[in-house]
């Protein structure tokens, strides 16, 4: 993992963003994001797990975005983190079935609406705020108590 860590600093030049937990770095329109212990070049997972993190400033929801490649997104990747992530898709607690069990369900059901709102997105505030409209938990858990993913 270290060495992944080490080949995208030196790929990518520009650091746009730079806190003690909180690396964003981009060249030409390659975004990545080094999220505590999280790396992803995936800008709707980014804003995902970024969700999840007390230490965001606004500052860093202002940031505006352009050009961002479309086919970099896979929308399975920030449902895992909306709907839960490690600290609900490792412990069961309330669903009764793993991720990669159900994952292609979710994405069948929401995928398209990740790539619109990033589509339609001009700032990563865009971004959060359209997850919380129109992927919240409640949706989420909404969605699976419908196909029976949950206790």
């Amino acid at each position: 993992m270290k060495r992944k860590k080490v080949l995208l600093k030196e790929q990518l030049s520009e650091i746009i963003y730079n806190n003690d937990k909180i690396i964003i770095s981009k060249q030409d329109n390659n975004w990545c994001f080094e999220i505590g212990r999280e790396i992803t070049m995936d800008i709707a997972e980014a804003v995902s797990i970024l969700m999840r993190t007390s230490d965001v400033d606004d500052s860093l929801w202002e940031m505006s975005i352009d050009n961002i490649d479309i086919d970099s997104i896979s929308p399975e990747r920030s449902l895992f983190w909306l709907s839960g992530g490690y600290m609900e898709w490792r412990t069961l607690e309330n669903y009764n079935k793993p991720w990669y069990d159900c994952y292609l369900d979710f994405q069948e059901e929401f995928g398209f609406i990740i790539i619109n709102i990033i589509k339609r997105s001009k700032t990563l505030m865009d971004i959060k705020n359209n997850f919380n409209k129109y992927l919240n938990l409640p949706v989420l858990y909404e969605f699976a108590l419908s196909k029976d993913l949950i206790r």
